[in-house]
């Protein structure tokens, strides 16, 4: 059987242009269709979602004023001085209040802490567990900031407890380091 090159040829041809037409026309488009679909459904699951993160964006901006008003607040209440005669004074008829016994109040050095001076104070009071309580709760809510670096309670009879109380007073700012 002896297959002219001329019927040969034009099966190749009908063959190689539809082949070529594929992968030259057909083959990229297709790949662009499917990237573009790809695209669109990739951005419609970000709408669907778009809801979501921007209420938790509004709550995240929502609690970052609040902590910047808190901040604010904090600082407000770190005096510029000590006046520790001041806070003294008013501890100290506080603890009386409270029905204490005020056996002594010291100060030590004031020293830096971070961007701060703090000045210890050491407050040695006897009288109920119950006063003592209270105290320590009314030092916790002055308007000043402090800080209760260490309490120490020891019952002395049934009724009574010696506390030491050791209040960091801040203020000023020290210089950054």
């Amino acid at each position: 059987m002896n297959v002219p090159t001329r019927y040969l040829a034009l099966v190749m041809l009908l063959i190689a242009v539809p082949v070529s037409a594929w992968a030259i026309a057909y083959r990229p488009m297709n790949n662009a269709v499917h990237g573009a679909a790809n695209e669109i459904k990739d951005r419609t699951n970000k709408l669907i979602n778009y809801d979501e993160v921007n209420s938790q964006y509004r709550e995240m901006k929502d609690l970052s004023k609040s902590l910047s008003i808190a901040n604010k607040k904090a600082f407000d209440r770190i005096p510029s001085s000590h006046n520790a005669e001041q806070w003294l004074e008013y501890a100290s008829e506080a603890a009386l209040d409270f029905g204490l016994i005020v056996k002594s109040v010291t100060t030590a050095g004031e020293r830096e802490e971070g961007r701060y001076k703090i000045l210890p104070v050491d407050f040695n009071v006897s009288g109920k567990f119950l006063s003592v309580y209270k105290l320590v709760q009314h030092l916790e809510q002055m308007q000043r900031l402090t800080r209760i670096d260490r309490i120490s309670i020891h019952r002395v009879d049934d009724d009574n407890v010696e506390a030491r109380i050791v209040v960091n007073l801040v203020f000023g700012e020290g210089e950054e380091k």
